[in-house]
């Protein structure tokens, strides 16, 4: 089985409708299934050749709701923080709402902006050093003014 574009698409519309073809060489020709070849001849049957498209790869992006639009707006005004902490402070407040969702948000609010070097892919970093223990690496944050030790 393969991906078939546009122009093998019609390619296969077109070997139809001349019907000098059976549907199995068709199909055998593209490494597709019959099934596959007689679905397409359904699913184009009236519609012209020039007219045949290919959906938009991807699903539809679904609309943010105006009350978690308001929500991240009135938290982002009175604690001015970023996505992540945001997230956190909803969370307790029983809001739950991705950091990702509340950044998109942000930067339609025009709040926040995209920054290129973060969008990039970070290669991974690697501490090697001769002698074991001679290099320690810890994570740490404070929230309520308690420490954690990731």
């Amino acid at each position: 089985m393969k991906k078939l574009n546009l122009r093998k698409i019609r390619w296969i519309l077109r070997e139809i409708k001349k019907n000098e073809q059976s549907v199995y060489r068709i199909a055998q020709t593209q490494r597709v299934s019959p099934r596959w070849v007689r679905k397409l001849a359904e699913r184009f049957k009236d519609t012209p050749l020039y007219k045949v498209r290919l959906k938009e790869p991807g699903r539809k992006p679904i609309p943010i709701p105006k009350k978690e639009i308001e929500v991240v707006q009135l938290a982002k005004e009175k604690y001015k923080l970023g996505a992540v902490n945001l997230e956190t402070i909803l969370k307790e407040k029983g809001t739950s709402i991705s950091h990702n969702k509340i950044h998109k948000i942000l930067k339609k609010l025009n709040l926040a902006k995209t920054e290129p070097k973060k969008s990039k892919r970070r290669k991974w970093i690697r501490y090697e050093r001769r002698h074991s223990n001679s290099l320690w690496h810890t994570d740490w944050f404070e929230y309520k003014k308690t420490i954690h030790h990731l």
